[in-house]
């Protein structure tokens, strides 16, 4: 059992990386996954998304905490585990991040990454509904949708933030970010569309390369400085699976750093803590954990007014079965159909918060998910202050990692997010909201004060599943990985996810990932780089 490149990871990173490495056919390609297929019409279905992320056995049931800032809480962490990774349960909310992201990355001298050269990568993965453009792509492997947002209530949300003063952006992925926009989705022909979808499983076929499902690795081989290969268990057994060229860790911003620990790399003392034998000194492996903190705002709104009028119970046969002979209706959409990128105060450059509404409520009764007539905002904080890590619970490699994001730390992040809640509050006080407007339910009318913003902010912040930044890439000496993804203090080894973020977008992550596994993918191959775009972009007066 030798390959030439063995992928560790087959999420949104994973499977692109083995499509695009298999296309050589000289070059011998193992993917491992821990978890199992991505068959089944409730991955397929993109209104099913709520059932998918109570799923058990495709998510690894992860969870932060305690959190030392939210009172000890916990939080859940939806984290896919199948082929496709996150990218199988996710929201299929489709947003690349600001360019001036990607600039901040080159500022801090990492050449290459850039906007203008991480958009021909942007360009090259997707394939846009509304056509190509400078800023968009039109023959790629991923099909994004814009959401149609014909609900009344989606026009509402849009009126409101005209009428608050803010613009509405043609495409948020393209000129212009910041602004109220209609969403754009991962969904192709009314269902999700995964990098499984769309890079692998048209790989498949291909005789270079193998795809090792249900498979953990327990660590990764490291001899004399270089990975040599990695450690699985296969029917009770031990086996070492032999690599030639490269090992490249896809598992994610919890799993890749935890893997790299079991292997012994990372922080001396605390692989000691857990008698585990150095192998290569990366103490920054774990830390600089990122995401993306929020709270939702959820108002009543009339029964005939709101989305759950459709969804009574002809109204759920009609949406399953329209979907099923059609794969159109209310179960081609993820609900997520229009949100808005602002800022909560003028002086950051660009957007500090990210809002998504739906056209409906969401309450938790006897443990279940139910849907009451209402609206609601999920609003995060897209560029936090606040720094967690990933830490070993044990040597074990089936314990789950101990996860702390640390959010609320800094001052400023509190502020932000009971401003943002404010400005959420501004939006809906329009003139547009009038005739659907309801009770307040969370945070309630009651809460007005700073202090007791604070109080509900810190006893409902959850995430936007949007972890990143533990092996993060850069040109100093404690950056874990270099420019192109290599691994510092181990030869023949990359990670590409996004573990390896300088710096966290101000977006949903699954864009950001897809389009730098394209761009090191050309690295590994050693590929000529796309040439750089002249886009313009817009940037503050």
């Amino acid at each position: 059992m030798r390959y030439d490149y063995i992928i560790i990871g087959a999420g949104s990173a994973g499977c692109i990386l083995a499509a695009r490495l298999s296309e050589d056919p000289n070059i011998n390609v193992l993917l491992v996954e821990a978890g199992g297929s991505d068959g089944g019409l409730m991955i397929s279905m993109p209104a099913a998304l709520p059932f998918v992320y109570q799923n058990a056995k495709i998510n690894w049931g992860y969870q932060s905490g305690p959190e030392p800032h939210l009172g000890g809480r916990t939080i859940d962490e939806k984290r896919g585990k199948m082929i496709g990774g996150s990218s199988s349960i996710n929201a299929m909310i489709y947003n690349r991040g600001n360019p001036l992201d990607f600039d901040g990355w080159a500022e801090r001298g990492l050449e290459g990454w850039d906007f203008a050269h991480c958009l021909p990568y942007f360009r090259k993965m997707e394939t846009f509904s509304g056509g190509a453009d400078d800023w968009r792509g039109g023959d790629g492997p991923m099909h994004i949708s814009r959401c149609k947002a014909e609900h009344k209530l989606y026009d509402a949300f849009l009126r409101g933030g005209e009428q608050a003063g803010f613009s509405i952006t043609p495409d948020h992925n393209g000129y212009r970010q910041e602004g109220l926009h209609v969403a754009q989705s991962f969904i192709h022909e009314g269902r999700r569309w995964s990098t499984a979808n769309g890079y692998l499983h048209p790989a498949e076929r291909r005789q270079n390369l193998k795809v090792l499902s249900k498979t953990l690795v327990n660590r990764i081989v490291i001899e004399n400085g270089a990975a040599v290969g990695i450690e699985v268990v296969e029917h009770g057994e031990k086996q070492i699976v032999a690599c030639d060229r490269e090992v490249i860790l896809s598992a994610g911003a919890f799993n890749t750093p935890q893997l790299l620990m079991l292997s012994g790399v990372g922080d001396p003392d605390e692989l000691r803590r857990h008698g585990i034998s150095l192998k290569a000194e990366a103490r920054q492996v774990g830390r600089n954990l990122e995401n993306h903190p929020g709270v939702n705002l959820q108002y009543t709104t009339n029964y005939e007014d709101s989305l759950v009028s459709e969804l009574n119970l002809f109204g759920r046969a009609k949406l399953g079965a329209q979907w099923l002979l059609t794969k159109r209706g209310l179960g081609a959409t993820n609900f997520f159909e229009t949100g808005a990128f602002l800022k909560t105060r003028d002086e950051v450059p660009f957007p500090n918060m990210q809002f998504e509404f739906l056209p409906l409520t969401r309450h938790v009764k006897d443990g279940k998910l139910v849907a009451i007539p209402g609206f609601q905002f999920w609003m995060d904080l897209s560029r936090p202050e606040s720094r967690g890590s990933v830490t070993l619970r044990s040597a074990n490699p089936t314990d789950a990692p101990s996860i702390v994001f640390n959010h609320l730390a800094t001052p400023s992040d509190l502020k932000d997010m009971v401003d943002g809640v404010r400005l959420a509050r501004t939006l809906i006080s329009q003139s547009a909201w009038d005739k659907y407007r309801g009770k307040e339910l969370s945070p309630g009318v009651d809460t007005q004060s700073d202090q007791d913003l604070e109080r509900f902010v810190r006893a409902n912040l959850g995430t936007s599943y949007h972890p990143s930044g533990t092996c993060r890439m850069g040109v100093d000496d404690e950056a874990v990985v270099d420019g192109e993804a290599r691994v510092k203090s181990v030869r023949r080894m990359r990670i590409v996810d996004a573990s390896i973020m300088p710096r966290v977008v101000t977006a949903n992550l699954s864009a950001s990932i897809m389009m730098m596994a394209e761009k090191l993918s050309d690295r590994i191959l050693g590929k000529v780089p796309l040439a750089p775009s002249s886009a313009a972009y817009y940037r503050n007066p």
